[in-house]
């Protein structure tokens, strides 16, 4: 591993995980100082919302930044990935500043159904040159809509019944475990930018620690499956990741909910079989891919075959 590839990996690694780390270390901090003041501050509740979601936003956003220009139209399937991150995190910032948002779900829901239609949208009309205009391609462009409203429900789930650092390190797993089969998908940038999601929510997982009991907030979910869709449309739509790799990404949001579907279940019981569900499945997409990974990541193979975002003029 040569010096440009080391300072690039600790970018990717050191950056996003003191992001995380220290955003929910600062917020949490203020907000216990004001909630020693007063109990029931609703300031110090918004601080407590918004700390998780600007860790892992700065985090993913730094990263993504770092490899191709964000532009409005045009451009690759990352260039437009950017825009659509963008608009996911202004969004979370509100829903999390915002206490409607949080206490009543029609408010949190009818936003993200604007949200929602706005990505898909942007992303019909971008991508017209791979994917000819057609029922088909509505079709997928509906299904993938669905499936991000079911991955918020899933999520809002996660949050609301899981205190901050299970939950942190349940999201944290699907972008760790699964890099392999991300990278292998052609998409270069994609999981690069994955490894800055998954150490920013390490980060938060580890700061999570000295807050405990608190909850992560439903905000960071929006940013989570956008991030995931993102991964799912440049990995397998444009890119060349295999079918059943998509749909088990895709499903790694319902899996985190199933233990708590299992009465018997409770506490650290419940979190360790969360984890080994979705570090199974992971697994399964990502061993064949491990060696071409590790080839790229230690410096034996460039990796520069695999991104094939250059096509996309």
């Amino acid at each position: 591993m040569n010096e440009a590839q080391l300072r690039e990996g600790l970018l990717n690694v050191a950056v996003p995980g003191l992001f995380g780390a220290l955003s929910l270390l600062i917020t949490f901090w203020i907000a216990s100082i004001m909630r020693k003041k007063d109990e029931h501050s609703k300031f110090a509740k918004k601080l407590e919302r918004l700390g998780p979601v600007l860790g892992l936003s700065a985090a993913y956003i730094t990263v993504l930044a770092i490899y191709p220009t964000l532009k409005l139209t045009g451009g690759s399937a990352s260039d437009r990935q950017g825009v659509i991150v963008i608009a996911a995190v202004l969004f979370a910032i509100i829903e999390s500043l915002t206490s409607r948002a949080t206490v009543q779900p029609t408010v949190r829901w009818f936003g993200r159904l604007i949200l929602v239609g706005g990505i898909l949208g942007y992303q019909y009309v971008s991508i017209r040159r791979q994917w000819a205009p057609g029922t088909e391609t509505i079709a997928w462009h509906a299904g993938i809509g669905l499936w991000m409203l079911f991955a918020f429900g899933a999520l809002d789930r996660l949050s609301t019944k899981t205190t901050i650092t299970p939950a942190a390190l349940s999201l944290a797993v699907v972008p760790m475990l699964a890099l392999p089969s991300i990278f292998n998908a052609g998409a270069a940038s994609n999981w690069q930018v994955a490894m800055g999601v998954g150490f920013s929510l390490v980060g938060i997982t580890l700061a999570g620690l000295v807050f405990r009991g608190r909850s992560i907030g439903h905000a960071i979910g929006t940013v989570y499956i956008v991030w995931l869709s993102g991964v799912l449309v440049a990995c397998h739509f444009v890119s060349y990741m295999p079918l059943w790799h998509a749909c088990v990404l895709a499903a790694t949001p319902l899996m985190m909910v199933v233990p708590e579907f299992v009465p018997k279940l409770k506490g650290k019981a419940e979190a360790g079989v969360r984890f080994a569900l979705l570090a199974a499945a992971c697994i399964a997409i990502s061993w064949a891919s491990v060696p071409s990974f590790m080839d790229a990541l230690t410096g034996k193979s460039s990796g520069d075959e695999f991104d094939y975002y250059g096509m996309v003029e």
